[in-house]
């Protein structure tokens, strides 16, 4: 019993020191400028400037990401928010893209992935979560599950 306990402990120690590794360069306070619009033509920087709002890094050709998609539609649907697709090909074949999956997102195109670099992500997906001021309270890397998203957005209302 102490040994299982002991490989718990060690386990999650591990797995709390990758996640450190992984989200230690990402952006926090002032988001880096977004000057490009959205597919739609929006002010990228206007949807997130007043939160709880989420800033969510995807790409079209990512597992882990096409397993999220209804997660950060529904959220989307009840918080602010703004989405880059990194390395996903051009504006056309992007929007053909969202078109398929019925996906009614603010897309920024960060083709050739300058935004993921600012914003100092190193994969995808990536995610960013503000609160009222515009300021990056949160961010992480890898899944996230809808909850985890609205509790997120949640504690960053609370801030």
């Amino acid at each position: 019993m102490l040994k299982k306990l002991g490989f718990y402990i060690f386990a999650a120690l591990f797995i709390f020191a990758g996640q450190f590794l992984v989200n230690q360069d990402l952006a926090s306070g002032t988001p880096p400028a977004i000057v490009q619009t959205t597919l739609s033509g929006e002010s990228a920087m206007q949807r997130i400037s007043k939160g709880p709002a989420l800033l969510y890094f995807w790409a079209e050709w990512c597992g882990i990401c096409r397993s999220m998609q209804d997660s950060v539609s529904n959220v989307l649907q009840d918080y602010p928010g703004l989405t880059v697709a990194v390395r996903s090909g051009d504006d056309s074949k992007l929007q053909h893209y969202l078109n398929r999956n019925q996906l009614n997102w603010p897309v920024v195109n960060d083709n050739g992935g300058s935004l993921g670099q600012a914003y100092g992500i190193k994969g995808v997906p990536a995610l960013f979560f503000t609160d009222a001021a515009g300021d990056i309270v949160f961010a992480t890397v890898g899944f996230t599950s809808e909850w985890g998203m609205r509790f997120r957005l949640w504690l960053a209302g609370l801030i």
